[in-house]
C-alpha cells in the first residue's frame, strides 16, 4: 500500500466565458489555453463531452505544440514549488483556463497532474466549470 502525497500543487480549471471565472484565480500561475490549441467544441461530436474523455484528450492532446504548453505549465508548477523548498509556504495554485472551462483546460489539466506525479508531487485537480452547460457561442 502506497502513503499517500502530501497535496504540493492544486491545478484549477475555468472556463472564462463564464461570469464567476475571473475571480477564481489565486494568486500563484495563470495560463489561458483559449488561443491554443485545437477547440473540441468546434465538433458537434465532442462539444458535449469533456476533457476527462478519452476522445476529447486525445484531440486536444494531438494539437501541434500541445504537450510543449503541457511541459511548459508542469515546469513552472515545479519551479515555484522547489523556490519555496526553504519556506514555510509550500502550496502551488496553478490556473488553467480556456474558453468553457470543459475541454482544453480539463485536457491539460489532467496531463500536468500527470506529469508533476512522475517526480512523486502531490497534486490536487478542481475542474471549476467542467460540469457547467455548454458555452454555445465561443470567442
Amino acid at each position: 500500500m502506497t502513503t499517500p502525497q502530501l497535496v504540493q500543487v492544486t491545478i484549477r480549471t475555468i472556463g472564462t466565458l463564464h461570469p464567476d471565472a475571473l475571480a477564481l484565480v489565486e494568486e500563484g500561475l495563470f495560463f489561458d489555453l483559449g488561443d491554443k490549441l485545437r477547440n473540441p467544441h468546434h465538433d458537434p461530436a465532442m462539444r458535449y463531452r469533456t476533457g476527462l474523455d478519452d476522445e476529447v484528450r486525445d484531440h486536444v492532446l494531438s494539437t501541434p505544440g500541445a504537450m510543449a504548453v503541457t511541459t511548459r505549465i508542469a515546469e513552472s508548477a515545479k519551479a515555484l514549488l522547489f523556490s519555496y523548498a526553504n519556506r514555510k509556504h509550500q502550496l502551488v495554485h496553478v490556473t488553467i483556463a480556456c474558453r468553457g472551462g470543459r475541454h482544453r483546460s480539463a485536457a491539460i489539466a489532467e496531463q500536468v497532474a500527470e506529469y508533476l506525479r512522475i517526480d512523486e508531487i502531490g497534486v490536487e485537480v478542481d475542474h471549476q466549470h467542467i460540469h457547467l452547460p455548454v458555452v454555445e457561442t465561443q470567442r
